[in-house]
């Protein structure tokens, strides 16, 4: 199995999870499994396009910028990739329960997004 799908095959996994998890009211916990599935879509849409992968969730990010034209990804989708790095951190390390539906909702919008992109959405 390559890499790209290694990839697909966990974003799809970690998808999964997350569905599960906000229907059972989990939002931190399903904002994580979201999160990973959004990091592995990008990893499979970077090797889509021959490029390497960071090193860093942080890395990700800048490199989607630097190569937003080449992937044909908005600045919008970019920005939101960034939006849900940073919902995972809050409820993974927060103290406070801070995960709202609307940032689910957000999270499902660019796995989807990500998948058509890639050929594996609706």
């Amino acid at each position: 199995m390559e890499e790209y799908e290694i990839h697909v095959k966990r974003a799809e996994k970690a998808y999964e999870s997350f569905r599960l998890l906000k229907s059972r009211g989990l939002m931190e916990d399903a904002a994580s499994r979201g999160y990973y599935a959004i990091l592995h879509l990008c990893y499979a849409l970077l090797l889509k396009y021959g490029e390497s992968l960071p090193k860093t969730h942080s890395g990700l990010i800048s490199k989607l910028w630097a190569l937003k034209d080449e992937l044909d990804l908005d600045r919008d989708l970019i920005s939101s990739i960034a939006r849900a790095q940073s919902m995972r951190e809050r409820g993974d390390y927060g103290a406070v329960p801070s995960i709202r539906r609307e940032d689910l909702e957000l999270m499902e919008s660019i796995i989807e997004r990500l998948r058509r992109k890639l050929g594996h959405g609706r």
